[in-house]
């Protein structure tokens, strides 16, 4: 057997082994996947969901029915696996061009997520190893392994097997999701877990199975400590500076700490304007980014909201102890805060719908104001400098 026949089936093997790994990494992470697909910008997004399903399962069918020693099947496996692969080559080198980095969810909670140079080098790897295993299908190389030599093929598969999970293991096994990490506490915003942020600052309230009794004082009242809103900076759209002190002298702040190119930071963009028109009058949205506003790329301004800030070497990240993205923390306008952080795509959509329903009830109660007429943005300055 020459060195043509052994490589052939080889990389049909590797091709399978790949895919099955790759279809059952992606199988519980639909909502990663949905992410990903909106961050590398791919079109039909109503589409998305369904192909979040569709494609661990295609590629896990494929990985699978590869073995099945009939030749014209394995034809058309090994071609629909080689179109899937450039498919998968072409997504990630246009990703490559866009203004901000991209993550995306190519090997589910396998491999690194950020979109790099080294994600196209293991593409076109991917891409070779598909074109070897279409020519493999057409000689027939593993259909006549199948049957011929099944013990030997199997003695490779499961070779194969332990070198990928040694290299998995050896680079620190499956990668954490640093976008649902929880953010540590800190003395800057330290409080009990789960909170429900109140739209009226000073404000906090947390859900009554989550209650200890013994935290009730003899008011009746949940003994809530708020802590004092820390120091820290943003750089606004004209280039000033402004404190948290003075951001929240006149109204309650959400911030919404976003890193371009993340799948769950893009999903909060996307509910950033209908929440705007939702917390109107009531609590400020302010999206603090790495990057000057003016830096950024017109598919995220546009979704930036009204008040899209520079978070300046990340200092209020860090003063409130968030250790991923996206994040949010609830501020309110007498010095303290009011909610937060908490940290992940759900965990801030959560957080979000949470403060808007209840200032839906306020205003249904008539506790607070309905919407006013739209504001035209101006200067965000003068509220805070006439307090």
């Amino acid at each position: 057997m020459n060195g043509l026949e052994l490589l052939l089936p080889a990389a049909q093997v590797v091709l399978s082994l790949v895919f099955l790994v790759s279809g059952a990494a992606k199988l519980g992470a639909a909502e990663q996947l949905q992410d990903a697909m909106r961050s590398l910008r791919l079109p039909a997004r109503s589409l998305h969901a369904v192909a979040a399903r569709v494609v661990p399962l295609a590629e896990i069918a494929g990985a699978l029915l590869i073995w099945v020693p009939w030749r014209p099947l394995q034809v058309a496996l090994a071609v629909a696996q080689l179109l899937l692969a450039l498919a998968y080559l072409v997504i990630i080198v246009r990703a490559l061009g866009f203004e901000e980095k991209v993550t995306c969810s190519c090997f589910g909670s396998l491999a690194s997520p950020t979109v790099s140079g080294a994600t196209a080098a293991r593409n076109v790897l991917l891409v070779v190893l598909a074109g070897l295993a279409l020519g493999g299908a057409v000689a027939g190389a593993l259909a006549s392994a199948v049957v011929t030599a099944p013990v030997t093929l199997l003695a490779l598969a499961v070779a194969l097997v332990m070198a990928m999970a040694l290299t998995v293991l050896a680079m620190g096994g499956l990668r954490p999701d640093s976008a649902s990490t929880p953010a540590p506490a800190s003395a800057a915003a330290r409080q009990p877990a789960p909170t429900r942020p109140s739209p009226i600052p000073g404000i906090t309230t947390v859900d009554a199975e989550d209650v200890d009794p013994s935290e009730i004082g003899e008011d009746g009242m949940l003994d809530y400590e708020r802590s004092v809103t820390p120091f820290g900076m943003m750089r606004l759209e004209d280039e000033s500076y402004l404190s948290l002190r003075e951001a929240t002298a006149a109204q309650a702040n959400l911030l919404l700490l976003i890193n371009p190119g993340c799948g769950p930071c893009e999903r909060v963009l996307d509910e950033v304007p209908g929440w705007e028109r939702e917390l109107e009058g009531i609590v400020q949205i302010r999206t603090l980014f790495s990057q000057e506003p003016s830096k950024l790329s017109p598919s995220v301004r546009e979704r930036a909201g009204r008040l899209p800030a520079q978070d300046p070497e990340g200092n209020i990240r860090r003063a409130f102890a968030i250790s991923g993205y996206p994040g949010a923390v609830l501020l309110g306008a007498d010095g303290m805060t009011a909610g937060g952080p908490v940290v992940g795509g759900e965990g801030v959509r959560q957080f979000a719908e949470e403060i808007i329903e209840q200032i839906r009830e306020a205003r249904a109660a008539g506790e607070l104001p309905e919407p006013a007429p739209e504001a035209t943005p101006g200067s965000e300055r003068s509220a805070a400098g006439q307090a």
